[in-house]
């Protein structure tokens, strides 16, 4: 069960290999106007430094494996990672199955907003990033975090009979994007909100 989150009944792994089965991200998310853009401006950013040896947290099907040389991927879903030819695992956020420094950069798109305990996330990631290795957030912009149903996240889920999705916490504004990375010890590089959809923000290692 999620920390903070009694009340939901769905086992945590078995409800997002179930949404994996019916949710490639390459297929729904960034299919969609929002998702191309979104896509394409992390691209842009991770193909500055294409030899940076970079962990793929929450990896889904590996829409960034194409972009990006020297590759890992991980996410809690078993089921994405057959879709894609890469080096993957499955595991959680909270407890990375990697030694200290060992990469260059991690993105972490779209998964601080399905995890409760970001603070262990973030340390996790600082303890497997080298000194002065980048974290490229992106997460949903809002300025009042909640819980979010299908019909309010993406009508998309509802064609893959997905009518909650009970482990998306929230969205961000910029003040709580910064307050969490310096919190844990990042120095923030810079910052962009993608409209009225996304804060993209990348921190430092120091």
């Amino acid at each position: 069960m999620v920390k903070g989150s009694p009340e939901l009944d769905r086992d945590y792994f078995g409800f997002y290999n179930e949404l994996a089965e019916k949710y490639p991200e390459s297929e729904m998310v960034y299919a969609t106007e929002a998702g191309i853009t979104r896509k394409n401006y992390l691209v842009k950013l991770l193909e500055k430094a294409p030899e940076s040896f970079t962990l793929d947290l929450g990896c889904n099907d590996g829409p960034f494996k194409p972009h990006i040389k020297r590759y890992v991927g991980l996410d809690i879903a078993s089921a994405c990672l057959g879709r894609f030819k890469a080096p993957a695992l499955q595991g959680i956020a909270q407890n990375l199955p990697f030694r200290e420094n060992v990469f260059d950069r991690i993105l972490a798109s779209e998964v601080l907003e399905h995890i409760w305990d970001r603070d262990q996330v973030l340390r996790e990631c600082r303890r497997v990033l080298k000194q002065n290795g980048e974290i490229i957030v992106s997460v949903p912009y809002g300025k009042n975090p909640y819980r979010l149903r299908s019909e309010n996240f993406s009508p998309l889920f509802q064609r893959y009979g997905i009518k909650y999705i009970p482990y998306v916490h929230g969205r961000f504004s910029k003040e709580n994007v910064r307050f969490l990375l310096e919190k844990n010890g990042f120095t923030i590089r810079w910052f962009e909100r993608l409209g009225n959809l996304n804060i993209v923000a990348i921190g430092v290692n120091r």
